[in-house]
């Protein structure tokens, strides 16, 4: 079930017995669990009616005892494990016997949540398939890079405010596949502007502190065009607005897009279709890749790496007292450039 239809539910009071929570993306079982936590106990019942128990200190007697307890003067408790990734019961039998006893007849008056963050639960145990019969399993996934536009874009409209597709794109290269920092990007313009804004880039340098023009972004598409003059003109306001654009965050994103340049160029078919489909991207992306692959040979490239472990490693310090991050950072431009 989508994570949408999941908090539709519960906001509608239709709750699930168990839930169990698993997967890569913490953002969206914090979400749920949120919204259980909001909607199943009312705040002046939370001290009798609300149980949080933390999977290295819990064992499935313990998450059991609590389930099986009833509520105090309401009709529903709920009781959440936080971090059950760390529960030591994934790993005893007879924990996941009892386990298994309790999901086959759940107490109804009670509202169970496993929140599994950054690892998925082994959907083979027996216990695991009970609760997912008997309640709401679901598998927090990824958004991957050349989805997360539409993402943002999905998100920007739930604010209640609009979005063009090239200013979703800017915040997707800016903020990364982080959600909880995109979301609270996107919070802070919900605040801040007015129902029904259409977020420009102007809005978003305005609000959010990304330059459309002055990014690593824009820098890196400047090194695919051999553009020297684009490209020194955001070395030099990186220089002057260091907090913009520290070379801690911009030689990975460089090496990152260098070793995608490296992948296209393995490609037999680099149709923007299917080098899309194979390098997991969008075909906007692919068109920046093949623009660079067209401007350095793998030998270039090979050095490249070099320069920004270079780069990377004076900036901390090795055998560097007195260069700074911004006279780092142009150097190794002048010497991919060049």
């Amino acid at each position: 079930m989508p994570h949408r239809q999941i908090l539709r539910n519960i906001e509608a009071g239709q709750w699930s017995p168990i839930y169990v929570l698993h997967g890569e993306e913490p953002y969206f079982i914090a979400e749920i669990v949120k919204s259980l936590q909001n909607h199943v106990v009312e705040e002046g019942m939370k001290d009798f009616n609300e149980t949080v128990l933390y999977g290295r200190d819990a064992d499935v007697d313990d998450i059991l005892g609590a389930a099986r307890r009833f509520p105090m003067m309401a009709d529903r408790q709920l009781v959440l494990i936080k971090e059950a990734q760390d529960l030591r019961m994934w790993k005893r039998k007879d924990d996941m016997a009892k386990l298994e006893a309790y999901a086959d007849a759940p107490v109804p008056s009670t509202v169970l949540v496993f929140a599994h963050p950054h690892k998925k639960v082994d959907s083979r145990l027996k216990a695991v398939k009970t609760m997912s019969r008997m309640g709401t399993l679901f598998l927090s996934e990824k958004v991957r890079d050349h989805k997360l536009p539409q993402w943002i874009t999905n998100a920007v409209q739930e604010a209640g405010l609009k979005v063009q597709p090239d200013v979703a794109q800017l915040l997707a290269e800016s903020l990364g596949t982080d959600l909880q920092k995109v979301a609270n990007e996107v919070s802070k313009l919900k605040i801040l502007l007015p129902p029904g804004t259409h977020v420009t880039s102007q809005l978003v340098e305005e609000h959010i502190g990304i330059s459309k023009d002055y990014n690593v972004f824009e820098l890196q598409r400047a090194l695919a065009d051999k553009d020297i003059g684009r490209a020194n003109r955001i070395v030099h306001y990186f220089e002057a607005n260091p907090k913009s654009a520290p070379l801690a965050m911009v030689v990975p994103v460089l090496h990152a897009f260098f070793a995608r340049v490296l992948v296209y160029q393995s490609l037999k078919d680099r149709s923007e279709g299917a080098a899309a489909k194979a390098m997991k991207c969008s075909p906007y992306a692919v068109r920046d890749y093949a623009r660079a692959a067209g401007t350095f040979p793998p030998a270039k490239l090979e050095r490249i790496f070099g320069y920004l472990r270079e780069a990377d490693k004076r900036s901390k310090g090795r055998d560097n007292v007195t260069t700074s991050d911004g006279m780092l950072l142009r150097e190794a431009v002048f010497k991919i450039l060049h």
